[in-house]
This record gives structure tokens, C-alpha cells and sequence, in this order.
């Protein structure tokens, strides 16, 4: 139902970003299920826009609840207040490093990430 509803809201464009998945918490159910949802959503997602899915989720999480399982797809990395990169053995497209920084225009603290390459790895990433 959520990789529907996804699909029913978001129209993607030349330029924007692959579809991102944020998931953080287990909500009660076992991890063997996360994983399963997980994978339906990524599935369905992929296969109605053409493009692999992002994962969003924090270093910790994804250590012990998806791990290599999920290791062919981008990784969005939570991973706060590490001096030089995320703490995780695997690759990894963005790392959200803060939740504490200040763009002009905004009066509250912003999240500060930033994207493991160059501006042509970024232009190869956005949809096409």
C-alpha cells in the first residue's frame, strides 16, 4: 500500500532525485518482516520508474536490521556528528552528518548532508 500511494503522489522529472525510502523504526514488527516490506516497496517502487531507490536510514538501524541484504541499493546514511564519515563498512551516496546546521532564510536548525562524489556521479544519479 505505501509503494502506491508513493507511486499515486510523486510524478518524477528529468532531474530529480530517485525515489527515497525512509526507514528507522521496526513499529513492533520483526525484523525478517521489515525486511520483507522493505523489499516489496524497493521492488515495485524500481520497477514503476525505471530507477533503483535510495535508502534513508541511520548507521545503526541498517546494521541491524537490513544489512548486506540491502547493500546493492544507495545508501542515505543518518550517521550525527562524525568527524570525517559515516561509521558503516559499506558504500555509501549521502551521509547526513548534522542536524544542528543554519541556512540564511531559515530560523531553525536545519539537517547538513552531504553526496560521496563529484558533480558528475550527482548528474548520473538524477533521473534522466
Amino acid at each position: 500500500m505505501q509503494a502506491e500511494n508513493f507511486i499515486d503522489k510523486v510524478e518524477l522529472e528529468k532531474g530529480d532525485l530517485p525515489p527515497v525510502l525512509d526507514v528507522e523504526q521496526l513499529n513492533g514488527t520483526s525484523t525478517a518482516n521489515l525486511k520483507k516490506e522493505v523489499q516489496e516497496w524497493l521492488d515495485i517502487v524500481e520497477e514503476h520508474y525505471g530507477v533503483r531507490p535510495i535508502i534513508y536510514t541511520n548507521v545503526d538501524f541498517y546494521n541491524r536490521n537490513l544489512g548486506s541484504d540491502f547493500d546493492k541499493y544507495p545508501l542515505w546514511a543518518a550517521h550525527y556528528y562524525q568527524p570525517e564519515e559515516p561509521r558503516i563498512s559499506r558504500d555509501w551516496t549521502f551521509w547526513q552528518h548534522s542536524d544542528e546546521g543554519r541556512v540564511n532564510g531559515i530560523t531553525s536548525p536545519v539537517d547538513f548532508n552531504v553526496f560521496n562524489g563529484n558533480s558528475i556521479d550527482f548528474q548520473k544519479l538524477l533521473i534522466k
